[in-house]
């Protein structure tokens, strides 16, 4: 695409941008925030950080409190069975929370993963300790409740025996949760304490069951052995008996030891709780609140923007044909004209733009057509071959006689070509016969402002040029007659076969006979009809009609072997901004066998960075080919499916 196409997309479809502002402008409006909660995300808060001092036993014996581990003490605090009961306590258990670790190197610097006000709260918590002698793993836990966030940060210090619990927050929630996380973790400690003591009183009093039911059978030993008088085993037994009494004595003196003391006292208590009297005022800059104007001229500008991107992704998905590089890619066929586009009211619809404005542009454009189609029909491989006549002179085929104007699909232009070219073939003498074969869609009545009776379903198919002319229609336009179409309700088949002997007969009438078929891709008619006719061209409507339809209709003729001239490009719209258009603005024979193949998408959007001189390697190529090579061209020899013409 060319940089005005882009403008003639956002014309075309200039609802979607403004689609696109409106809803990005309501989007934004929808979910403009009230005025409080403006107020409470831009303007500065004030929080404060409560903190709880957990100690171990000061008169604990030596070495003892630096056994405790204050790195897993403090995982236990955000993860766990103590986050989870402190949770419940404060009565944010179906609430979320976040959890993020920091690691502390052991020169002192603090990492911390996560957002900067979070890294901020980090360093404003532990401003006041202790750098640790070593690498502590630790973390922040951040609890989101109906009063607002509190963030807990347990920090160890194994080197003075204590582990800080610091909450900051609002000034309630975070009293609450530094002093209820402390206390969690001593109840939790104290329950490891009471489980461990059970287990050891549990495993001493199965080892003392164990020792006392070995009693009983050497006891029966003993007493077997005295019957028999064997002293010296009596002596024996006697002394694993003694042996087992002292180890039971002394499993029920650790049992009583164990009972008498108690499960372990957990060292790690609370030294100094969460207190209003000594309480830290941590504030937090506000942010800058958007105006509401701001809002919705950058919620407009997302939505213009995304509209845009759009409209360019529907025209690539599209893939229409817009210019002659593209059309001969798809067809590979030689371009014939460009038919700029009309613009006209509604009640100028059905006018003969070449006979009633001669002098204007759309008529120069015709005329250009006319002269392409005879020039290239003389050198037209087929043509050449069929031609064995030596009155016609060496190199010229026989003139041209009956030509078939079909497009892939319907609305691209075919009946209003038709009578144009027709008009265009009139200014010269030609005698000319329009034969409307579309009988599901005739238009040629109204173009030529006829009745639609008497037309070809009159015909029988052995008509003879007595019968044709019998219906045939003279017109307004001097050498144009009209054969209108078969009824629309007729025989499909035989309408077909009418006009196909409507045409050979049309021979004796007039010197050129030209169809309207209907769209190639979606009737039979044209294909049929293509097959007995000197020629045929292949409309496509610029912006309107599909790559992939311009590719399915030439291979259905080149497949069928039908005798095609080349495309013909309607409705371009560059060539009316040149500021003129006559026979330099066209393309004749010149394209007859170069074609670009495929256009990548990169090329569609930026054709401006095509290589220079592409353009004179094309016409040097052209120009290389000379008539006389292109009239030896055999059709039917290998590599004839490549061949821009059928």
């Amino acid at each position: 695409m060319r940089p005005y196409d882009y403008l003639r997309i956002l014309r075309r479809r200039w609802w979607v941008p403004v689609l696109g502002v409106m809803v990005g402008s309501l989007l934004v409006f929808a979910t403009q925030p009230s005025q409080a909660e403006t107020l409470r995300t831009t303007a500065p808060r004030v929080y404060v950080r409560a903190r709880t001092l957990l100690l171990a036993e000061p008169t604990a014996k030596v070495g003892f409190s630096y056994a405790i581990g204050y790195d897993r003490i403090a995982l236990l605090t955000i993860t766990g069975p103590v986050r989870d009961a402190s949770l419940r306590d404060l009565g944010l258990a179906g609430w979320p929370t976040t959890v993020q670790r920091i690691f502390r190197p052991n020169d002192g610097s603090g990492v911390l993963s996560g957002s900067s006000d979070a890294k901020q709260k980090a360093a404003d918590a532990e401003a006041d300790l202790p750098v640790p002698k070593f690498r502590l793993g630790k973390g922040i836990l951040t609890l989101v409740g109906p009063h607002g966030f509190v963030t807990v940060s347990p920090f160890p210090d194994p080197a003075t025996g204590a582990v800080a619990i610091t909450a900051v927050g609002e000034k309630t929630s975070a009293l609450q949760a530094a002093n209820v996380f402390s206390k969690n973790i001593v109840k939790y400690l104290d329950k490891l304490a009471g489980e461990r003591y059970q287990t050891e009183l549990t495993a001493l009093q199965r080892d003392e069951a164990v020792a006392e039911q070995g009693l009983g059978p050497l006891d029966q030993q003993i007493a077997a052995a005295l019957t028999a008088n064997d002293t010296a085993t009596v002596s024996g037994l006697a002394t694993r008996r003694s042996s087992a009494v002292a180890k039971v004595d002394e499993l029920n003196g650790k049992i009583r030891a164990l009972v008498a003391e108690g499960p372990d006292k957990n060292d790690l208590q609370v030294f100094d709780p969460a207190r209003e009297n000594n309480l830290v005022f941590v504030s937090t800059p506000g942010g800058a609140a958007m105006a509401p104007a701001e809002r919705l001229l950058i919620g407009a500008g997302v939505g213009l923007l995304l509209s845009l991107v759009l409209l360019i992704v529907i025209e690539l998905l599209g893939a229409r044909v817009r210019e002659v590089a593209g059309v001969e890619g798809a067809a590979r066929m030689p371009v014939v004209a460009e038919i700029p586009i009309m613009k006209t009211d509604r009640k100028e619809r059905y006018k003969v733009t070449t006979a009633s404005d001669p002098a204007s542009l759309i008529a120069e454009a015709y005329r250009s057509l006319r002269t392409s189609l005879l020039a290239m029909w003389q050198r037209h491989p087929r043509n050449v071959a069929l031609s064995e006549t030596p009155s016609e002179g060496p190199g010229r085929g026989r003139p041209l006689r009956t030509l078939l104007v079909t497009s892939p699909g319907p609305a691209e232009g075919k009946s209003i070509t038709v009578v144009n070219l027709a008009a265009a073939f009139a200014e010269t003498g030609v005698r000319v016969i329009v034969i409307d074969a579309d009988f599901r869609r005739p238009t040629q009545c109204r173009y030529l402002d006829r009745p639609v009776s008497p037309n070809l379903g009159d015909l029988d198919i052995s008509c003879s040029a007595e019968d044709l002319a019998a219906i045939l229609q003279e017109t307004d336009i001097p050498g144009v007659r009209l054969a209108a179409s078969a009824p629309s309700k007729g025989d499909p088949g035989h309408s077909i076969a009418v006009a196909k002997a409507a045409t050979q007969v049309g021979l004796e009438l007039a010197d050129l006979v030209i169809v309207d078929s209907p769209p190639l891709l979606l009737a039979n008619d044209a294909a049929d009809i293509a097959l007995d006719v000197d020629a045929s061209i292949l409309l496509a409507r610029a912006g309107w009609t599909r790559r992939g339809g311009v590719v399915a209709s030439a291979d259905l003729l080149r497949r069928l072997q039908a005798p095609v001239i080349g495309v013909v490009v309607v409705g371009a719209e560059h060539a009316m901004h040149a500021g003129y258009y006559g026979y330099y603005g066209y393309y004749g024979y010149g394209y007859g066998y170069a074609h670009p193949g495929e256009v990548s998408v990169m090329q569609r959007l930026l054709p401006w960075r095509a290589k220079k001189g592409s353009g004179a390697s094309r016409a040097a190529l052209t120009a290389s080919v000379a008539p006389s090579t292109m009239s030896d061209v055999d059709p039917s020899a290998p590599g004839g499916v490549d061949e821009p013409w059928v």
